[in-house]
């Protein structure tokens, strides 16, 4: 008669590494089932999961063991000098397997980095191994598909690893700007355009032109002549008179729309939520760029004066950008879409391969800066919007766009001015003191000239 089989004992002992035990496996399961990826158990923690037999330190101790030899586990220091032990996800603990000792040591190393990333000085100081074993182990992990080289955006020259199924931290790379460690200007001149015509056209309200409603002559246009004739005198008066008559050119289109600011109070202007939206939905690039990064960027343009800052209450389904005054940061555009249009195309034909074309945007560019002259120059007797200005509106003295470029165009004018009567000065003052050390009397120099030309006249 055959003797009867041995059964396994429901309380397991230690087991070696590629042994199966079923108490930790259990386990396993439980914690994968009830807690995140990450978490860090303590014993109590553990043997209030009704998994252990009697809650039995022995069995606990053998489970835990095993899971750390497998990988599933990862020990931890807890406050109070506890040890703890950190649940792993089952595909990175695939990542140990067949790995030598050096290989295993090197990889916790820059496991425990994170998206951070490690320099190579530092694995060496944790890990005490020489340099050409490091070289090596790299060599190995990487072959296996294990780790990866990476650059810091802060220490450029640093070698350094990281996972290769992570993604270097913001920190690291520098955020959606950079590219391989270096600021990507063209991706940051092309969205800063992008965003400011965005924010342009949802800063101003078109009003279609009524040809019944004349428009108010402004400074330095003449006004139509009523087809009645002036008053007595006409002839004199109509010279004088200002209208509101355009001389038409080639291309100039009869209907352009006009833009007007929106009345005060008006909370419908771009936040960093919608422009990002804005972005996602027209695809602009390949990459997606995060709310956090779009926000920068605007601090970037309310820092050189394109656009500016307003504020209004967060609504119920939004976060606030202050949470202790409870707002929501809007953003407005200085310039029309029509202005900015017109300023591309002019940096376009700067840029043109067609020599006339070049020529004219200059021209063009330099008119601009002499400006028209006279009381036009003063931005309130010709702005747009002077009747809707005043404190506290979209439209004030603090975001008025036209009297920094006034008040500096004076202030060079002056400084040309004071500059050139000062070089007439010094220019006479030095011939005088020319003069005066060679022994010459202006005075007589003049007289001595007028005598010998009478002299040569008597002769002749």
């Amino acid at each position: 008669m055959a003797p009867p089989k041995a059964t396994a004992s429901p309380a397991p002992g230690p087991l070696g590494r590629g042994s199966r035990n079923r108490v930790a496996d259990s386990l396993y399961d439980w914690c994968r089932n009830n807690r995140d990826l990450g978490h860090v158990f303590s014993q109590e923690e553990l043997l209030d999961t009704d998994i252990i037999p009697n809650r039995d330190i022995t069995v606990l101790l053998s489970s835990v063991q095993h899971l750390v030899a497998s990988h599933l586990f990862k020990l931890h220091d807890r406050t109070g000098g506890t040890i703890g032990w950190e649940l792993v996800d089952q595909e990175k603990a695939k990542n140990y397997k067949n790995l030598s000792r050096d290989e295993h040591m090197v990889l916790l190393v820059i496991d425990g980095a994170g998206s951070s990333g490690i320099w190579t000085k530092a694995i060496k100081y944790k890990s005490q191994l020489h340099a050409r074993i490091l070289e090596r182990v790299y060599k190995q992990l990487e072959a296996k598909g294990l780790i990866k080289p990476m650059k810091h955006v802060k220490n450029p020259g640093r070698k350094m690893y990281i996972l290769a199924g992570l993604e270097p931290s913001q920190d690291a790379t520098g955020g959606a700007w950079f590219s391989d460690g270096q600021l990507d200007v063209g991706l940051l001149d092309i969205m800063s355009k992008v965003i400011e015509q965005h924010v342009a056209a949802e800063s101003w309200q078109t009003v279609e032109p009524d040809e019944a409603d004349p428009q108010p002559a402004s400074p330095g246009q003449k006004r139509k002549a009523p087809t009645a004739g002036f008053e007595d005198g006409g002839e004199e008066r109509a010279k004088a008179a200002k209208t509101d008559d355009v001389p038409k050119t080639k291309g100039t289109k009869q209907n352009t729309p006009k833009y007007e600011p929106f009345e005060i109070g008006y909370t419908g202007y771009p936040t960093a939520r919608s422009v990002t939206n804005h972005l996602l939905v027209k695809k602009y690039t390949t990459t997606v760029l995060p709310q956090n990064a779009i926000s920068q960027l605007l601090e970037v343009m309310v820092y050189d004066d394109l656009l500016v800052k307003m504020y209004r209450s967060a609504n119920d389904d939004e976060f606030p950008d202050d949470y202790n005054n409870n707002t929501v940061t809007m953003y407005r555009s200085f310039k029309t879409p029509a202005e900015l249009q017109a300023e591309h195309k002019l940096i376009r034909d700067k840029t043109s391969s067609h020599e006339r074309t070049r020529k004219a945007a200059y021209r063009k560019e330099e008119l601009e800066e002499i400006g028209q002259g006279g009381s036009s120059e003063v931005p309130c007797m010709r702005c747009p919007v002077f009747d809707i200005c005043g404190d506290g509106g979209p439209v004030n003295v603090a975001t008025c766009k036209y009297f920094d470029d006034w008040y500096s165009q004076i202030e060079e004018a002056d400084r040309e001015v004071r500059g050139g009567r000062s070089a007439s000065r010094d220019k006479d003052k030095s011939a005088k003191q020319k003069d005066k050390s060679q022994g010459r009397d202006p005075v007589k120099v003049e007289i001595e000239l007028d005598s010998l030309q009478q002299d040569e006249d008597e002769i002749s």
